[in-house]
This record gives C-alpha cells, sequence and structure tokens, in this order.
C-alpha cells in the first residue's frame, strides 16, 4: 500500500473539514412538531364578569400562553385570551377594582385584564431584568403588590398613575420574594422570600422603611404563599402552614383537629382562602378541606358522614366565595394538572368536583430517551411531568405514565426504566411494559437533593448524581442496590459542587461534577472536577481539573480508544484512565454550561453532542470539531438505527416544545474502531499501513 508523507496526510486532514459526512444543511434538524400536550395551571382566582357571571381565571402553562377564562356555572370556556411572550403564571389575583392581574414567567411581565372591555394590557415589566413575578396581592383603589426572582425585589403597581413602585433588592442571599400579603390596616406589605432560608420582611408602603420580622420558631427554606386576613399572616413554608400576628410579628399558637396546641401544620394548598363567616378554609394532608376559625384559632378538618371531605382531584390552588342560595359557596381550582374545579358549601358540607375546559397547550420539554430495542422514543414534559412515547414509524405519539419532572432516566438491562425527579429527589422504577412505577428512594427531605440529573444503572446497582436544595450547597452521589435496597448517599464529595455526569469503569465510578449550587444560590465553587469513586471503599480516591475554568463537566463516555471522553462546558476532553492524564483537548464552542447541560453520542467514529443549544460533532480521525447547530437545543439520545432525537425551540418560540430529529450522514468508511485509534496514535506516516483495511483508503477514511 502506498505511503502517504505527513504534509500530504496533513492536508487530507485540512480537506476532511470541508467534506467531512457531519456537514450539513442549513438546518440539519428535523422538526418533529409537539409530541406533547398538557395543561398545567399553577394558581387561579375566582371573579365576576361584566355580564355578571361568575368566572375563574386561570393561565395553562405553555409557549404563548393565554388567560383562560371558565364560567363557573355553565362550566363553559367563555375567553382565552392571548399573553404574548408569556410561558405561564404563579401569579393570578383581582384586584378591589374588578380587574384581573397576571404576573408571568420567563419574561416576568404584569398583565391586566378588564372585564369591562374583555380586553388584556400588557403593563411590561415591573422591575427589569427580573425573570418571574410572583405572590401578586391587591391593596386598595385597585393597587396590586408582588415579589420578583432572582433579585428579590418587592413592588407596588398603582392603576391610577400608572406608575410602579420598586421597592428595591429586599434581601442579601435570597433569590425569590415569593409570597406578599397587604396589611391594609398598617399599610404595610410583609414579603416572604425563599432560598436559602425562610425569611420575612415587613415594608411600611407609605415611607419604604423595610425590616426583617422573621418569627423565631419559623424555620425553613422558603415561603410560598401568603395570606392576610383579620390581623393575621398566613404563611406556607416548606408545606407547614404557620399563623403570624400581623401587629406584633409573633407566631400565633392553634388547636390543631386532634387538640394539639400547634404553631405550625401540613398544608397542601396555594395559601388559604378568604374569609367567610369567621373561618378560612386550606387543603391539608390528602386534600382534605380544613376549616381555621379565626376568633379561637382553632383547626379542624370538614367532615361529612363520619369521613374527611377531600377534593380528590389534588390541592385547592385557587379560591373564592359566592352566595348561592341565601349562603356563602367556597368555589376553587383543585389540583395543577386535571382542570378539576370544585364547588364546597360550608353549611352542609357537600362538595362537588368537576372538570373544567381549560385549554390544553403544546407543552414544555423536560426530557428524552430513546429505546434501544424498539426505536420508539420516550419524552417527558417540564413541570407537568406527563409522558408520551413517540413512534418514529407513525410519527404518533402515545401518552403514558406520568412520571412527575424528569431530570434524568435511562434504561436497565432488565427492560425498565430509571427516573430521577424533582422536586422531591425521588428515584423510581419504571416498568414502561406493565406501567408500574416504583418508588426507590428520595432524598429531598433526609439529604436536601432535589434534582438527580445524572442517572445511570450498572451491575446490580443504581448510581445517582444530585444538585443540593434551593439556597444550598453541595450535591450528592448516590449508590442504590436493587437488590437489597440498601442506600448510600455520598454528599459534596466535591465540595460546594453538583455530581453532573457518571461513568462505571472497572468496578469503579468517574464522575464530573459542576460548580452549580442549589437553585437561588450563587455559585461558590470556580471550576468543575473530573473524580474517581470507588464503591467498594466508599471513597474519593483521585480528583482532577480536565479544563480550567470550565463550569459543569456534564458528560463522559468511553472513547473506541478505551479512554474516557469528556464534555466540559464546550470543550471535549480525552482522559486516559491510565496515566491519569489528558492527552486531548478540543475546544468546540466557548459558553458556559449548566449540570443538566450536554450530551455525547458516538456513530462510526464520530462524536456528536449538544452543549448550550448547540449540536456539534468531533471527527475523532482530524481531531476537529463543527458546530451544526447553534442555538435552540437541548438534549440528545439515539434510537437503533443511529438517528438523533433532541429538544427542539423553533423559531419564535421561547420553550423547548418541540421534538427535534437529526439524522448522521453515511460513513463512506464507516469502521469506528480504526477512526479513534489513528487520533489516539497520531497522525503519521505510518498509520496507513497500520490501520487502513476493508478496502478502505485513508482518503476515504479522512473524507468520510
Amino acid at each position: 500500500m502506498r505511503r502517504f508523507p505527513l504534509l500530504s496526510v496533513l492536508l487530507l486532514l485540512t480537506l476532511a473539514l470541508i467534506q467531512t459526512p457531519a456537514q450539513a444543511a442549513a438546518d440539519p434538524i428535523e422538526d418533529l412538531g409537539t409530541p406533547l400536550t398538557s395543561l398545567t395551571i399553577m394558581t387561579g382566582a375566582v371573579g365576576r364578569e361584566a355580564d355578571g357571571s361568575d368566572v375563574v381565571y386561570a393561565v395553562p402553562a405553555g409557549e404563548n400562553a393565554r388567560l383562560n377564562i371558565v364560567d363557573l356555572h355553565s362550566r363553559q370556556l367563555k375567553r382565552s385570551i392571548p399573553l404574548p411572550g408569556a410561558s405561564g403564571s404563579w401569579a393570578v389575583t383581582v384586584a378591589s377594582d374588578g380587574r384581573v392581574y397576571v404576573g408571568s414567567y420567563a419574561n416576568a411581565r404584569l398583565y391586566r385584564y378588564d372585564p369591562a372591555t374583555t380586553q388584556v394590557t400588557d403593563l411590561g415589566s415591573p422591575i427589569p431584568g427580573e425573570q418571574y413575578v410572583y405572590g401578586l396581592s391587591a391593596g386598595e383603589n385597585g393597587v396590586i403588590f408582588g415579589g420578583t426572582y432572582p433579585n428579590t425585589h418587592a413592588f407596588k403597581f398603582d392603576p391610577a398613575t400608572g406608575q410602579t413602585t420598586d421597592y428595591g433588592t429586599i434581601a442579601g442571599t435570597e433569590k425569590y420574594t415569593r409570597a406578599t400579603a397587604y396589611d391594609p390596616v398598617q399599610k404595610v406589605l410583609f414579603a416572604g422570600l425563599l432560598s436559602p432560608k425562610a425569611r420575612l420582611i415587613r415594608i411600611d408602603t407609605t415611607t419604604g422603611e423595610k425590616r426583617e420580622i422573621t418569627p423565631a420558631g419559623l424555620t425553613g427554606s422558603g415561603f410560598s404563599d401568603m395570606n392576610y386576613v383579620d390581623g393575621k399572616i398566613f404563611a406556607q413554608v416548606d408545606n407547614q402552614i404557620y399563623v403570624i400576628d400581623a401587629v406584633t410579628g409573633e407566631l400565633v399558637s392553634f388547636e390543631d383537629p386532634s387538640g394539639a396546641t400547634v404553631q405550625r401544620y401540613p398544608i397542601i394548598a396555594r395559601g388559604v382562602s378568604p374569609a367567610s363567616n369567621g373561618a378560612v378554609y386550606f387543603t391539608a394532608t390528602a386534600y382534605a378541606i380544613t376549616r381555621y376559625d379565626l376568633a379561637t384559632n382553632t383547626l379542624s378538618t370538614v367532615m361529612s358522614g363520619g369521613q374527611p371531605v377531600s377534593l380528590g382531584r389534588g390541592a385547592a390552588i385557587g379560591y373564592g366565595w359566592i352566595t348561592e342560595d341565601g349562603g356563602p359557596k367556597l368555589y376553587g381550582l383543585a389540583g395543577n394538572y386535571a382542570a378539576g374545579t370544585f364547588r364546597f358549601d360550608p353549611a352542609s358540607s357537600a362538595l362537588e368536583v368537576w372538570t373544567s375546559p381549560f385549554e390544553y397547550v403544546p407543552a414544555p420539554l423536560e426530557n428524552v430517551l430513546a429505546d434501544p430495542t424498539t426505536g420508539k422514543v420516550y419524552v417527558n414534559a417540564f413541570l407537568n411531568g406527563s409522558t408520551v412515547v413517540y413512534d418514529p414509524a407513525t410519527g404518533g405519539s402515545t401518552a403514558t405514565t406520568k412520571l412527575g419532572q424528569t431530570e434524568g432516566w435511562a434504561w436497565g438491562p432488565n427492560g425498565k426504566i430509571y427516573v430521577g425527579t424533582y422536586p422531591n429527589g425521588q428515584l423510581s422504577e419504571w416498568d414502561p411494559t406493565t406501567g408500574t412505577n416504583r418508588v426507590l428512594f428520595a432524598l429531598e427531605a433526609t439529604h436536601h437533593q432535589n434534582r438527580p440529573v445524572a442517572v445511570l444503572p450498572s451491575g446490580g446497582k443504581l448510581f445517582v448524581g444530585t444538585t443540593p436544595g434551593y439556597g444550598l450547597y453541595g450535591g450528592a452521589l448516590t449508590f442504590y442496590d436493587l437488590a437489597t435496597g440498601q442506600l448510600d448517599v455520598h454528599r459534596d464529595i466535591v465540595t460546594d459542587q453538583t455530581i453532573a455526569s457518571l461513568l462505571p469503569l472497572d468496578g469503579k465510578i468517574w464522575a464530573g461534577s459542576s460548580t452549580d449550587a442549589g437553585q437561588g444560590a450563587d455559585p461558590r465553587a470556580t471550576e468543575a472536577r473530573l473524580f474517581l469513586f470507588d464503591p467498594a471503599t466508599q471513597q474519593k480516591t483521585a480528583e482532577y481539573t480536565p479544563v480550567p475554568g470550565a463550569r459543569s463537566i456534564n458528560e463522559l463516555t468511553i472513547g473506541h480508544d478505551g479512554r474516557i471522553w469528556g464534555l466540559a462546558d464546550g470543550t471535549v476532553f480525552v482522559f486516559d484512565p491510565a496515566t491519569r492524564k489528558v492527552v486531548r483537548k478540543l475546544t468546540v464552542f466557548t459558553a458556559p454550561a449548566s449540570a443538566q447541560d450536554g450530551a455525547l453520542l458516538w456513530r462510526d467514529g464520530y462524536l456528536y453532542g449538544t452543549s448550550a443549544g448547540r449540536l456539534f460533532v468531533v471527527d475523532s480521525l482530524a481531531g476537529k470539531a463543527k458546530v451544526l447547530r447553534t442555538s435552540g437545543l437541548l438534549r440528545l439520545d439515539a434510537t437503533p438505527d443511529g438517528r438523533m432525537y433532541t429538544l427542539l425551540r423553533v423559531a419564535g418560540e421561547t420553550e423547548l416544545s418541540h421534538l427535534g430529529r437529526f439524522t448522521p450522514p453515511a460513513d463512506k468508511c464507516p469502521n469506528s474502531d480504526l477512526r479513534a485509534t489513528v487520533w489516539r496514535h497520531g497522525v503519521d506516516s505510518r498509520v496507513p499501513n497500520r490501520f487502513v483495511r476493508d478496502g478502505c483508503t485513508l482518503a476515504d477514511l479522512i473524507r468520510g
């Protein structure tokens, strides 16, 4: 066989950049459309239209979300009004003048609906630069108050002047002003903060003075809802309800349904109802309707026929009183995902629950997983947690088990899928054949881990890498024995960092970290680490920095050369586990990444990947990379036919609500072992004789 001098080989490698099989058209991603529609409602409010009809207002989350208005008596959708640019809402309230305000995400705008005109006005961002508006509450004269993320502002909007008063950043390390409640007697706004610690801030709306009044005995990571009722603040912190005296700022002791005197009680609801006949209501454990008597400070579970009255369909997420048949009836929404709506009569304890016709919309997507046997593709929704199976043969999608918001998942050798879900840091074993879903363990309550971003079944064990909870530092590496159920959790292996990627090798675990802390906390660490952990000794035995300054090592894989190939932000590196050295580094692009933002897949000796919205390919022979798409992508997984599936954001949209497919070009010389081996040994004049075979010439190999 002809020998090629080194100069000629280098020239051919240069040509490979032009003629690589990975070269693509203008857009290499095929848009497969929106595989999943869902209904996700975070909150709602009861109000009245100009024609006198009683309605509920809510915003189903989705691309370019819409305000839905449903008649509570005819149970029909009256109207659906676009909220341009919004993806959903955690804050809907009816002001004292009857107009409805919506605080949106992730554009953090304020929208106002006027029942008299049936029009929505985009009032802009009350605090420029924020991402979420939270905790809207009503004041006098149509004024409304709210909070923001990520810079912990509180604000007032006055419709008379059209002006916003910014009370400024009201905390140091906290990120969320998650809830507000207005006291019309003292002219005071109470702001509840979330992450990393629950703090209560008192704001004098006349002078603007701010001071912390977090009562002793109130502990937790953060507020989620607050209501002011008759001199009391009902505050929800970590699924516990506290009652605070609005004047003294002290916790109010109350009697729970068992007769015990307590200062907190479990709550599963979006706050408490407005007051009626001296009481407020909320849903507690098992969605049981629970009454708080304002005069006696006693809690009681509403009973009927000797049994607790339960909404059944989910937590109460919005309330309002309507007078009917001579008395007040409590109407509201039951649950985030099923359009449950209820009517409760406190006089008789009668309850009716039905489904309202809210609009199902294309769901923002969270994760994708290809079936290695059938070639079908599993797609999971963000927030909603619904899952569908996409069939490439038919182009159709079929709904399946609701798994929850899936941060990481993987197929096991037993044909089951191991699923890690937020917010409880839960791991479950799902059998897609039977539909059974068995919970294995959860890490949030016991180890303060809430996002299982790396999930890997191997050798009879389940290995999991997680992020810490809100405002916290120190992710964990967890081992779970699938046969015995033994659980070993190792937190903060890399100080203040998340465990973002996992790779089993020779009975040990290589792992990559991310500087990410818990959501709402700024990173303390400055660069990601690669480390080796020995399950036998339960010890970290080595640690390295393969790419100095990289924020996250978000994927690890084994190359055909037996070495570890990793993705650190936009850099692909090759680490030799024998010599413990980085032997290659290739910068594909320069951009930071998070713990969940990266994938690597081999095909025909080419390494394909996604990170920071990009699709790229590395030619392991030439040692060169090419970015194939510059934005709009997340995740990557391949079916047995080699086609790759990703989550796609299309032009003009802000959410990843489409399924995308990439078909790698065929390789004329598909000898993947040879291609990777050539780069390992370097390109020189010995390459053709030693490695080119099976009828492939070096030119074929380089050009593909």
